[in-house]
């Protein structure tokens, strides 16, 4: 179970020791940080929200340690059958984490909305999934291409979603995708040193100003 022998990646530079413990500091951090954070919002979420917030923001929250975790055990593995075999994971919970942070801005919405903005993400990110399954190392440079739509495909509720969230959620939104799509300059830019660990501390970020985003409009 490997790369095709022409794949891009295959000619990719071996890490650094320092660049592989960057990258891992940074995984370690996020996850870190999410099990201090979620547990908070779960709980105010639990008190105050109802049972089906409680529930979008258990997928949110299952959606981050999925893609964290399974980063990190791809990222941290060395080259071999079970690496190729992370990797399938580890880029099918991109649409996961993607289609779990829509989940729950999904309970602030009307319920016609709510259904076909859920319908629409996680249909996105069920095909997603499949081509990663199915035809492992297949279409990856399209595959950015399709995060990037994934994650922007909210603006086809812009109008409903701007009249449901406050307004310092939906600015929030709005910083954490402009930083996650300015990170991808750094996770084609192979050559530049401490890339991955660069890419990865963007995706944090965004991920850290989604969490932001959710836990105002939840309060």
């Amino acid at each position: 179970m490997t790369l095709p022998a022409d794949h891009y990646r295959m000619t990719k530079r071996d890490l650094s020791l320092a660049e592989l413990l960057a990258d891992g500091i940074v995984h370690a951090l996020a996850l870190l940080a999410g099990l201090i954070a979620f547990p908070l919002l779960l709980f105010h979420g639990l008190q105050n929200a109802g049972p089906g917030t409680f529930a979008a923001l258990t997928v949110y929250a299952a959606g981050f340690f999925l893609m964290w975790g399974f980063s990190l055990a791809y990222n941290m593995t060395p080259p071999s059958a079970l690496k190729w075999l992370l990797r399938r994971f580890d880029h099918s919970m991109i649409y996961v984490m993607i289609a779990g942070t829509y989940t729950a801005v999904i309970p602030h919405l009307d319920p016609t909305w709510a259904w076909a903005l859920g319908v629409v993400v996680w249909t996105g990110a069920a095909l997603g999934i499949l081509v990663k399954v199915v035809l492992p190392g297949r279409y990856d440079r399209l595959s950015i291409l399709a995060y990037v739509l994934l994650g922007w495909v909210g603006v086809i509720a812009a109008g409903p979603v701007i009249a449901a969230l406050p307004t310092a959620s939906l600015w929030l939104l709005v910083a954490g995708g402009v930083t996650c799509v300015s990170g991808v300059a750094f996770y084609v830019w192979e050559r530049l040193r401490f890339q991955n660990a660069i890419w990865h501390l963007f995706v944090a970020v965004a991920a850290a100003l989604h969490f932001a985003a959710i836990a105002v409009a939840v309060a």
